[in-house]
């Protein structure tokens, strides 16, 4: 397995590297789905773009309204990265059905019972830069530690510690479900 990392590595570092954090907020498209079965999709897609070298993971963190990633790609901007990762998650939403939950009120797929394809008018996340440095500090591995006492903190490491969705999984020497590039201090 190590092997297979260094190798994915040294292909991006024949490039420059460009290091993107962004909030990817989740469109409509989740609330078809189960939210594990969205988490489940969206680690499957970052997955697919590990292994075809074409983004190294440093941090993540999936929740029910956001994908939060720190990456590293030979793009300037994350938009390429993000048509990609959208492109994964509509493909392997085709190859991966799972039944609609009911939405009477507006519908952003098209369901064709014989093959269930699924057609996506809108893009599936709207991205923004990621300036919380604290959930930033704390899904790349590092301790936050203040000299008094924040809820707001204490309540995002909480979020962290107990999430099977995020990169803190890694760098705590676990295996998580998406492939990390631990960063080294």
């Amino acid at each position: 397995m190590k092997k297979n990392e260094n190798i994915s590595q040294d292909v991006l570092l024949k490039k420059h590297l460009y290091t993107h954090k962004a909030e990817l907020k989740i469109g409509d498209w989740k609330k078809h789905f189960d939210f594990n079965y969205v988490h489940t999709i969206i680690a499957m897609a970052l997955n697919y773009g590990h292994k075809k070298h074409e983004l190294i993971i440093n941090g993540y963190l999936i929740t029910d309204q956001s994908l939060y990633l720190i990456a590293k790609t030979h793009e300037k901007t994350i938009d390429a990265t993000v048509h990609q990762l959208e492109a994964q998650i509509t493909f392997l939403l085709k190859i991966n059905p799972q039944k609609f939950k009911k939405n009477k009120y507006k519908t952003a797929f098209i369901v064709d019972d014989e093959d269930v394809f699924y057609a996506i008018r809108d893009s599936l996340f709207k991205v923004y830069p990621l300036k919380n440095n604290d959930l930033i500090r704390l899904i790349t591995g590092k301790k936050v530690t203040l000299p008094y006492h924040n809820p707001g903190l204490e309540a995002l490491k909480q979020i962290i510690k107990n999430h099977s969705f995020c990169s803190a999984i890694d760098y705590s020497g676990a295996i998580g479900p998406v492939h990390v590039t631990l960063l080294k201090d």
